[in-house]
Formats: C-alpha cells, structure tokens, sequence
C-alpha cells in the first residue's frame, strides 16, 4: 500500500541536497541529495518508450547489503517495502528483469572478486555496488566504464551527489557516483547522540544544546565542557563499561576521523589543474587532532575512546560501547544514521541528534558519510551499457521518490517525522552538512589507509601528529598523482 508523507516531511527532504559547499575550505563539498513522491517517480528524462522486451540486467551486490536492492516479496517493513517497489517499477517502466547476485562482503575481497572477472576477460556483471573506498581500486584497474561517456545517465539530477559526479571525476571521465539508487550512502553519514536523561540528570539542557545547534554556536569547546560535566568511574584509572558513565563514547576508532572533518580537517584540495594536492598537515589539522589527542586521554574519566586495551575484535567491543549509551551511562555518542534504526530505536524517545561540532562559531557544520558507503558502477565489459545506463539512472530516479521517503519516514520517524521542530532541524543540519573529500575516499589507493594518521595519534596519546603526517606527505602526493595519471590513460 502506498505510503502517504507529509507535506512537511517532503517539503525538507526536498532540500536534502548535497549542495556546493559555499564558505568550506578548499577540499570540501557538501552534498545534495532528497526525496520526492511516487507520483514523481519518473524525475529523469528517460523516454517513454525506452523497453528492452524482458532482458536481463545483472546487478551484483555485497551479500550484506543485499536488502538495499533486493527484497523477495512484499510485505516487511516500510524501506522494504520501497526497496520492493521500486523494483517492480524499474522493470515494468523499462522491459527488463533483475538478476540480482550476491558476493560474500568483505571489503577488498568483494572487490578484488569483481574487479577480477573483467581482468578474466569474463562477462559476468553489468551494473555493480561497490563499497566507495575500494571502488576507486577497481576503477584503476579499467574495470569500470566512463558512466559519462554511457547512454541515459544525467549526473545533473538531483538523485545524484553532483559534488561527487564533480570531484571524482578525471579528464572528463567519472567510473563511479553514489545516489539514489540505494541508500547506503544515507546510512553511513555520521553524528553524534545525545542521552537526554542522562543531560536532565546533570542539570543539561538538551532542547538549549540544539538551540546551540541551530544558532551555529556547537563547537568543540562546546562539546568538551558539557562532556567533561559528566563522570561516574569506579577506578579513575580505567573505563569499565559494565559499570561507569562517561560523558563522551566514540564507538569505533575511525569515527575519529568523522570527528576531525566535522572541524574542517581534509586530507586532500583541488589543485586547480583538475588534480588534487595532499592538505592534510596544514597548521589547523594540527591544532585540531593536538587537541583531540588532549581531550581523549587528559580527561580518561570522561571521555573514553571506546577501543580499550583488550585483545577484542571491532565487532565485539562496538555493541559493549553501544551499550553504555543505551543504558544511560554515556552522555554523548558517535553514531551514523542508520544506528537509529537498527541499535538505538528502543530508547528513542531518551535521546536526540547533534552534528559533529565544528571548531570556530564562524566555521560550518561537517561530517562525512563513511568510505565503506556502496556506490554505483558499470562494468566495461558489459555487452549492453546502454541499456545498464538506463536501468542505474532509473533505479536512481525511482529510489530518490519511494526508497529515500521510506527511510526517512521509518528509520528516523521518532527522530524526525514525530519530532520536536528542533530535532527536525538538527537533523537537517547534519544532512546539509555531508561533505566530499577525495582524499578520505581514495585514502587506500594513495594511503594504505590514511584515516589511521587521524585515530592513531589520538588513541595513542601522540602529540607527534604533525610529523608523522609529514613523514609521508611526499609518497601521499606521489600516490595521488600515479593514481590520476593511471585514470587519465585508460580512455585516452
């Protein structure tokens, strides 16, 4: 059954756009992106009588991922639901038939596996969904088509991230885009909760830290005095997560990283001669991720990095950090979108959305939508581009009217639709503030992975961030100019 939205909610979906950054520094974007109706499905310009008479169109996936394009049948909740829809609504508008696959989802594997077939010489994908921080590997390895120079796709439309379309693309060429033909990239973008019991119980205004929010005025400092106001440790020495209240969690190591770029620190700018140069020691990110290093380890009592020291897997110590929030024992947490669908919604009337604050009241809001986000691509040996181009700007178009709304209207109901007008716009804070950084998502082709000169330190307590960066800055720069040059040559 069709899914009625608000005319409020569409109305700022509609500005969901990851628009140019006006005011950022040189090396961010912000990025745009929305929702409209399923009466507006079809916002592209495809023709109405493109049909390609029941062919087949391939679209390979990562396994765990899957329900971004694919579900079996009707009747789940309402994202599945849309996810559902909008294939039904691709294949009767254009004549085709999904053959959705599944590769196991292991990062570089999943890739490698992909990129491997074209390198085979094998026919086997046309359309693919590949994690942004490793599909620029493929894409070196000529794996990937031009998506410019391929029938039916319109990067100018606002299902697209134009910001991305621009930056990534070289020589005139662009082998990968994210957008609305699935909403990973919506789920990874990160912020930062706030427990509103735990605030009330510290004599914290939550509604007055969303006014902060709003005015401009969430900063870092900000952020450190209402954390620091916040601590309940057994032994001072160490953070048991069983027991202790905190004032800030950062749940993983790397969203440290989301941390730095929300107070403008980049890895990479715009050269101006359609390249980019490594920014990434510029006397600010030295200020801010000295002060970070501070912050984490010269108030252990309240603010806890969230790794520890134990011999514990990623996977294992997230939901133990997850938890201190979700009993009320942390007062701040980093998170990203879809963690208020699928960890915190049982406690989501106790808490409420804050971007990652920035470092100067006169700066702007930023924060990024994380490098394992899936982005699209096409497969240069695919025998039908054509017909794969029409089939990604439809999927796009489609899921921009009933996918998006779906999540917005489900995923962020109690955060967003049923909201308090603040937390409406906080959260339209967080959402305009999504900015594109070359260098954070090529990081492994030029890097290794550069975001470990961010988290690192931090964790390590080394304020010696400075020159550990600038150890490497020369291999950085070179890595950025081979990997250009290698997309330059292969459509030359």
């Amino acid at each position: 059954m069709r899914k009625q939205i608000s005319a409020f909610l569409l109305a700022v979906l509609l500005l969901f756009s990851f628009i140019g950054c006006a005011g950022k520094t040189p090396s961010s974007q912000t990025v745009e992106s929305g929702g409209g109706t399923e009466e507006d499905a079809y916002l592209d310009d495809l023709p109405s009588s493109l049909n390609f008479n029941g062919s087949e169109i391939r679209i390979v996936y990562p396994e765990e991922s899957l329900g971004d394009i694919f579900v079996e049948e009707a009747g789940g909740e309402a994202v599945d639901e849309g996810v559902y829809r909008a294939r039904l609504i691709v294949e009767e508008r254009l004549g085709v038939e999904y053959n959705v696959l599944s590769l196991p989802s292991v990062r570089r594997d999943y890739t490698d596996a992909v990129a491997n077939t074209y390198l085979a010489q094998q026919d086997v994908y046309d359309i693919v969904a590949d994690m942004i921080g490793y599909a620029c590997i493929s894409a070196r390895t000529g794996a990937y088509a031009d998506l410019r120079s391929i029938e039916y796709l319109d990067f100018t439309k606002p299902y697209w991230i134009d910001a991305m379309a621009e930056g990534f693309s070289v020589n005139g060429h662009l082998y990968f885009c994210s957008g609305d033909a699935a909403v990973s990239y919506l789920k990874e973008i990160e912020l930062i909760l706030c427990h509103t019991g735990l605030a009330a119980n510290y004599q914290i205004d939550s509604t007055e830290l969303q006014r902060m929010v709003i005015d401009g005025k969430w900063t870092a400092e900000k952020m450190k005095e209402y954390a620091l106001q916040v601590q309940s440790i057994a032994d001072p020495s160490a953070v048991n997560r069983d027991i202790d209240t905190v004032g800030l969690v950062v749940t993983e190591k790397d969203h440290s990283t989301a941390m730095a770029s929300g107070m403008g620190v980049y890895m990479c700018s715009p050269d101006g001669n359609g390249s980019y140069e490594c920014t990434f020691g510029t006397s600010h990110a030295i200020d801010v991720v000295q002060w970070m290093v501070h912050l984490f380890n010269d108030n252990a009592s309240c603010v806890f990095s969230g790794m520890g020291t134990e011999n514990m897997s990623v996977t294992d110590i997230i939901p133990l950090n997850q938890a201190m929030f979700l009993q009320g024992r942390a007062l701040f947490i980093t998170a990203k979108f879809d963690d208020t669908r699928n960890v915190f919604q049982e406690i989501a009337a106790d808490y409420i959305p804050l971007p990652f604050p920035k470092w100067d009241e006169s700066d702007d809001y930023g924060t990024i939508s994380r490098v394992l986000h899936l982005t699209n691509c096409i497969m240069r040996s695919s025998p039908n581009a054509s017909m794969a181009g029409a089939v990604l700007e439809c999927m796009a178009s489609v899921g921009y009217s009933v996918i998006t709304p779906a999540y917005f209207e489900t995923a962020l109901k109690i955060k967003y639709s049923d909201a308090t007008p603040e937390s409406r716009q906080t959260f339209d804070i967080i959402r305009d503030s999504v900015v594109f950084d070359f260098g954070y998502y090529c990081q492994y082709v030029y890097a290794g992975t550069a975001s470990l000169f961010v988290y690192t330190p931090i964790l390590d307590n080394d304020p010696g961030w400075a020159a550990q960066v600038n150890s490497r800055k020369r291999v950085w720069q070179q890595g950025i100019k081979t990997y250009m040059d290698k997309l330059v040559q292969l459509d030359d």
